[in-house]
């Protein structure tokens, strides 16, 4: 059975939390354990028999100060345990969306679709006609880690390009090359800087509107793929 102690410790684990309880655990065992240094100090230079007297002692001391420690390592293994479970959650919440960049672009409906803002789902076929047309696909099948900037059908129109116009385009493979980032960078990572796109340098830069990728806004960021992450522009980046 366990003492009124051990109960009252864990009905304290319970009731405010492992964090709290180990924070306070801690510092009784700091103040125990100085005061366990000091009397190993003093005693040096008594008698062989006051030291074999010492020696004698239970290493805990007291039951409370037993409980103390005990409490104390208990708290640690569930703050530990704890955090064990968050990272096994991240991983499943990771494992859990299997769509790479070619299964995510042609949902523009239903649980998988990315919705920006007021304007609802975003929708990417001339995007995805365009990196069919580049020859582009295959690479964004890759394990990558890749970015992609990706331009939604109503960026296209907004800086008027239609479907036709993107694939008669001249520069088309060097123009959708620059929408691919080798690596990932998140938003946090977003700054004034030039990155290195598959295309030739893009300058980033943060501004009133949001952060710019030249002239064309990030709309919505931080959209996680399989093999990479996806940032959804309201513009195309052209050289």
């Amino acid at each position: 059975m366990p003492s009124k102690m051990s109960g009252l410790v864990l009905a304290g684990i319970a009731a405010y939390g492992t964090s709290t309880v180990y924070t306070a655990f801690t510092a009784v065992g700091g103040g125990l354990a100085g005061l366990s240094t000091g009397r190993s100090v003093s005693n040096r230079g008594t008698s062989s028999s006051s030291q074999q007297s010492s020696r004698s002692e239970p290493s805990f001391g007291t039951s409370t100060t037993g409980v103390c420690v005990l409490g104390a390592a208990a708290a640690a293994l569930g703050v530990a345990a704890g955090r064990r479970s968050a990272g096994r959650q991240g991983e499943v919440s990771r494992a859990a969306n299997p769509r790479k960049f070619n299964e995510q672009l042609p949902c523009s409906s239903g649980p998988f679709s990315v919705t920006v803002g007021k304007a609802g789902p975003s929708s990417f076929s001339i995007l995805i006609a365009g990196l069919e047309k580049a020859g582009l696909t295959s690479a964004l099948d890759g394990d990558g880690p890749f970015t992609l900037f990706a331009p939604d059908d109503k960026a296209f129109e907004a800086a008027g390009l239609t479907a036709e116009a993107v694939l008669a385009h001249p520069d088309l493979v060097t123009i959708l090359k620059m929408h691919v980032l080798p690596g990932a960078i998140v938003a946090k990572g977003f700054k004034n800087q030039t990155v290195e796109t598959l295309g030739g340098p893009v300058t980033m830069r943060k501004g009133v509107k949001g952060v710019m990728m030249n002239k064309a806004v990030i709309n919505k960021a931080d959209v996680e793929i399989a093999n990479g992450i996806m940032h959804i522009l309201g513009g195309v980046i052209l050289p």
